[in-house]
């Protein structure tokens, strides 16, 4: 879970006005008075005045009596702020220590996206100089106006080369040529990891109703690149950051110590209906392992994701700044913002929040270069921060957007 911060001990605030010395000074003098006053009023007439023990009465014990009085004053305000420095001290170091354990990243060890059939459009180049563009396209469902979509044009056949009339036909064959895709591009990184590190692999597959084919699919794709073994499931539904953030919190209680594959997919039901303004499919995989394996088994992370932070309950700006704590950079260090699902008004107020921090880049959006992938497209940010982070050898910031709020995690290299 996030730190909730209304649960962290409050801190005391620091008394910072000290007893008045002019008061206490006056106070001391009238003290020593009185008590010389109460001397030689006190004094037995029988007993002689030419003592030390007169003297000793007469001066020492009305100084020690006023010296007692004004020091217990001082004692008792620096006690109380010597406490409250100290249980503020400890407050700073319980939540650094919070902290701590909650900046752990995950590292990337490989990750690879598609949205186009073409290579050269998948190259990360055209996202970083921001010269892709959405652009209005004919749409294969019949009459059906263009709509500015992205979409795969192939495989647009089957094996026997007749063209697709039906969605569930195309969407196995499109599903066969990404997870194709993918997989070639992460084999190398798999290949890596020994035998004695777990590895699962988890199918995110929105809107995709071919669970057990589309799982069959996969594993024989795996087979044949000959890849070690691995346990494969289908996630019902959507996987939101959040997800990692809860995988994290396992992660910090020795839980699920693997290596994880997760696979997202979105396809749209092209020839019966018109895609979604805005919208494009996509495919994103991303190998993930807990930092603590891969040191223990020297693996190479191409780059480290930080714990999601979100917006639902705090403010932008709370979640913007305990984002950049958890992935312990500054806003200056911040090279590149990534920014996918945000409406008009939200990604307004994030880009307030992040230069009001000090962030100075603009956002790139991918919405506008590629289309909003639905519920994979904060993966697909995290998958285009990660090749960035390396490219630039500067740390990425990533805010998607969610039903629930937005989602805002920093992305960099270790």
């Amino acid at each position: 879970m996030p730190v909730d911060f209304s649960k962290l001990p409050p801190k005391q605030p620091v008394p910072d006005n000290p007893p008045s010395r002019l008061l206490w000074t006056a106070v001391f003098f009238v003290i020593v008075i009185a008590g010389i006053f109460a001397v030689l009023l006190l004094w037995p007439k029988g007993e002689p005045t030419q003592t030390p023990w007169f003297w000793t009465c007469l001066i020492v014990y009305p100084i020690g009596v006023a010296t007692f009085v004004v020091l217990r004053r001082y004692s008792m305000y620096e006690g109380r702020r010597l406490d409250a420095i100290a249980w503020n001290d400890a407050c700073e170091q319980y939540e650094k220590d919070i902290f701590d354990r909650a900046s752990i990243p995950v590292d990337i060890l490989a990750s690879a996206y598609r949205f186009s059939n073409d290579s050269e459009e998948n190259e990360l180049g055209g996202l970083l100089s921001g010269s892709l563009k959405l652009e209005p396209q004919v749409v294969p469902a019949p009459d059906t106006p263009p709509v500015s979509a992205r979409w795969f044009t192939h495989p647009d056949s089957d094996e026997r080369g007749n063209k697709h009339t039906n969605d569930n036909i195309r969407q196995r064959d499109v599903l066969r040529w990404v997870f194709g895709e993918l997989l070639n591009d992460v084999a190398e990184a798999v290949g890596r990891l020994p035998d004695d590190l777990k590895l699962s692999t988890q199918l995110v597959l929105s809107d995709t109703a071919m669970g057990d084919e589309s799982l069959q699919c996969w594993n024989r794709l795996w087979a044949d690149r000959k890849l070690r073994s691995a346990r494969t499931s289908i996630v019902t539904g959507a996987m939101d950051m959040m997800w990692l953030d809860a995988w994290l919190d396992r992660i910090s209680k020795r839980q699920d110590q693997e290596a994880r594959l997760v696979v997202f997919v979105r396809l749209y039901p092209l020839l019966e209906n018109a895609p979604p303004a805005g919208s494009s499919e996509a495919a994103i995989a991303i190998l993930l392992a807990p930092q603590s394996l891969t040191r223990q088994f020297r693996l190479t992370p191409v780059a480290q994701l930080h714990r999601p932070t979100r917006t639902d309950d705090p403010s932008i700006d709370v979640a913007l700044t305990n984002a950049l704590r958890w992935g312990r950079v500054s806003p200056t260090e911040v090279k590149r913002v990534w920014q996918t699902g945000l409406d008009a008004g939200t990604a307004g107020t994030a880009t307030k929040a992040w230069v009001k921090v000090g962030i100075a880049v603009k956002p790139t959006n991918i919405d506008y270069m590629v289309g909003l992938a639905g519920d994979a497209a904060p993966w697909f940010a995290v998958a285009c921060a990660s090749k960035a982070a390396s490219v630039e050898n500067a740390p990425q910031l990533t805010v998607t957007g969610s039903v629930n709020g937005s989602r805002l995690c920093v992305v960099r290299i270790s």
